[in-house]
């Protein structure tokens, strides 16, 4: 990310980096999409970097923690803890997260508005219409492949 222009910052603080980010997070939530750069962005290094007792949430996707090195730094105080609506490995959940007090889980329920869940069941309306219609669907999933994997 690039720094906003000073009359769009609206008063917020530039950080030039993650470890600047981090070592002033007393709380962090996570929400960004997983790709390269993001994967295991919590991991043992930067970890480090943040305040002791620092609490991070994890909304966007499982594969932005390193859980053994979460774990490690939850039972060490480092983090205080944690909470997760996503899980690396979905729906399997790293067992040791649930032996832990200062770790709260969810069953990734980011999309459980109502207005979502609508509009779920009108897109799943929509591709069996347009599959009995032409024989494809907006949203098909190639079956043969998946099960495979």
């Amino acid at each position: 990310r690039s720094r906003l222009k000073n009359d769009l910052e609206a008063g917020a603080i530039y950080h030039e980096n993650i470890q600047s980010l981090f070592s002033v997070s007393d709380i962090l939530s996570i929400n960004c999409p997983a790709t390269d750069e993001t994967r295991d962005i919590i991991n043992r290094k930067t970890l480090k970097f943040f305040p002791k007792d620092a609490i991070i949430t994890n909304s966007a996707r499982g594969d932005m923690i390193d859980d053994d090195a979460m774990v490690e730094a939850l039972k060490s105080k480092k983090i205080f803890a944690l909470g997760l609506d996503v899980y690396k490995g979905e729906p399997n959940i790293h067992p040791e997260y649930l032996k832990l007090s200062n770790v709260f889980v969810l069953p990734h329920i980011g999309s459980s508005t109502k207005k979502t869940r609508i509009d779920m069941a009108d897109l799943a309306i929509s591709n069996i219409e347009d599959f009995f219609k032409t024989g494809k669907c907006k949203n098909a999933v190639n079956w043969f492949n998946y099960l495979l994997n």
